[in-house]
């Protein structure tokens, strides 16, 4: 073994050491975290605006008006993430054509069902982004995300439901 003649908590060191920064590199960025965030927020709430006009069913109605009550206190708590960590919010141009491509997807027939499938989407990578996060984002990051993430995982199952129950 090449590690023959150094110790073995000296050998056991110096291979962490050489492998630090790969783990490193899977720490959650939270510049990028926030840009994710943001956009997906907006999404979702666009969306559910658009729920609101079209559709008909009182479920999906409930849901996107809960998403779209929710919104302004989701976006004010991103806002003072990043700016007390001194981080660039996504400009509102990128955050309107981001999201406007997202809708889209709801144009045609079976809004509802098209609706629930976009909030289900919408929320298992909320989800997702916010686990990360909570896992592999430094420590402020960590515990913003995991103050989050009992709410968004509630959501992720209302939605669900939702579209277990569209046709």
């Amino acid at each position: 073994m090449v590690l023959s003649g150094i110790p073995r908590g000296v050998g056991i060191w110096l291979l962490l050491s050489l492998f630090a920064p790969l783990a490193a590199a899977d720490e959650v960025d939270a510049q990028r975290f926030v840009e994710q965030a943001v956009t997906a927020n907006l999404t979702a709430n666009e969306a559910a605006e658009v729920a609101l006009r079209t559709s008909e069913s009182a479920e999906i109605k409930d849901f996107a008006q809960d998403v779209v009550a929710d919104h302004p206190r989701n976006n004010a708590d991103l806002e003072t993430f990043a700016r007390e960590r001194q981080l660039q919010l996504p400009s509102d141009e990128q955050l309107q054509k981001t999201a406007k491509e997202e809708v889209k997807q709801l144009d045609g027939d079976d809004f509802d069902a098209r609706f629930a499938e976009l909030q289900v989407r919408s929320y298992e990578q909320r989800v997702e982004l916010f686990s990360q996060a909570a896992e592999k984002g430094d420590t402020e990051l960590q515990s913003f995300a995991r103050t989050k993430l009992p709410v968004l995982k509630a959501q992720l199952q209302t939605a669900r439901l939702l579209a277990r129950n569209r046709p």
